[in-house]
C-alpha cells in the first residue's frame, strides 16, 4: 500500500472514530441528564473571553473559578469592592451547587464588604446584595438545600434584628418599608395577599412571590404556628426562611445536609 493510500485510510479511520465517539457522547450526555448528574450550567453576563473560554474549556471550569477566587480575593484586599462583586456573581455561576460557594459569598457581602462602608444606606446595599444572593440566586439552583435557608434566617435574625451592627436601625427601617406595601399596617395582611380584591393588591401579591420569594400561604401558616408575627420586623422573616428549610429538609430527607 502506498504511502498516500495509507494516509487517506487513516484519515477515514479518524473521522469514523470521532464519529463513532459523537454517538456515544450523546447518549452518555442523554443518561447524564437522566440520572441528575449534569450540573453544569451556562454562565451569563460575563465578557464574551470569559464566556468563550468556559464553554471552550468546560472540563477546566474549576481552574477557571479558581482564579477567579484569586482575583476577587486580590480586589477586596484593594478596597475594589464593586469589581469583586461581579467576580463573586460570576464564581457562583462556574460553581452553582456548591452551597459553601454561596454562603461565602453572601456572608462576605453582607458582613465583610458592608462595614467598611461608613453611610448606612451603603451598608444596607450590601446586606440586600448578600441577602438576594442566597434568596435568588443559591435558591434557584440549590431550591431543597438546608444550609441556605438556615443562612437567610440567619441574617435576618442576627444582621438585621440584631443591634450588633451600628447601621441595624436603618437596616429595619428599610426592610419595614419594603414590607409595609404587602402587608399593610399591622403586619399581617393575609386576606389581601390570599385574595386580592383590586389589581394593585394583586400586583402586591405577585410581587411578594417573585422578587421576595415568599409564598403568602405558608408565611400565614408560618403565622399561625409562631404568631401573630408582624411581617413588616426581620424577626418575622427570620422564622419563616427556618421554617421553609425545616419544610425542605422534611420533604426532601435525602438530600438534607445538616441544620442546626
Amino acid at each position: 500500500m502506498s504511502a498516500r493510500a495509507r494516509k487517506i485510510l487513516l484519515l477515514l479511520l479518524a473521522a469514523a472514530l470521532l464519529s463513532g465517539s459523537g454517538r456515544v457522547q450523546q447518549s452518555l450526555n442523554r443518561d447524564r441528564d437522566r440520572l441528575g448528574l449534569t450540573r453544569v450550567s451556562a454562565l451569563t453576563g460575563a465578557p464574551p473571553l470569559l464566556a468563550f473560554t468556559t464553554v471552550a474549556l468546560g472540563g477546566f471550569r474549576g481552574l477557571i473559578s479558581n482564579y477567579l477566587w484569586i482575583r476577587a480575593n486580590d480586589l477586596q484586599t484593594d478596597d475594589k469592592f464593586f469589581e469583586a462583586a461581579q467576580l463573586a456573581d460570576w464564581i457562583t455561576d462556574l460553581e452553582p451547587h456548591f452551597t459553601q460557594v454561596w454562603l461565602f459569598q453572601a456572608w462576605n457581602m453582607a458582613y465583610n464588604i458592608s462595614v467598611k462602608f461608613k453611610d448606612f444606606p451603603d451598608r444596607w446595599r450590601w446586606v440586600e446584595r448578600g441577602i438576594e444572593l442566597l434568596r435568588d440566586g443559591g435558591l434557584r439552583y440549590n431550591p431543597n438545600d438546608v444550609l441556605i435557608h438556615r443562612e437567610l434566617a440567619w441574617f435576618f435574625q442576627h444582621k438585621v434584628a440584631q443591634n450588633l451592627d451600628d447601621a441595624n436601625a436603618y437596616y429595619k427601617s428599610q426592610w419595614a418599608r419594603e414590607m409595609a406595601p404587602f402587608f399593610g399596617a399591622n403586619g399581617t395582611n393575609f386576606t389581601a395577599l390570599l385574595n386580592p380584591p383590586t389589581a394593585e393588591a394583586r400586583t402586591n401579591a405577585l410581587i411578594l412571590r417573585e422578587k421576595y420569594k415568599i409564598d403568602p400561604a405558608f408565611a400565614q401558616k408560618v403565622d399561625e404556628q409562631y404568631g401573630p408575627l408582624d411581617w413588616r420586623l426581620p424577626e418575622a422573616h427570620a422564622i419563616y426562611w427556618y421554617a421553609r428549610g425545616l419544610e425542605r429538609a422534611k420533604e426532601n430527607p435525602d438530600k438534607v445536609n445538616r441544620m442546626t
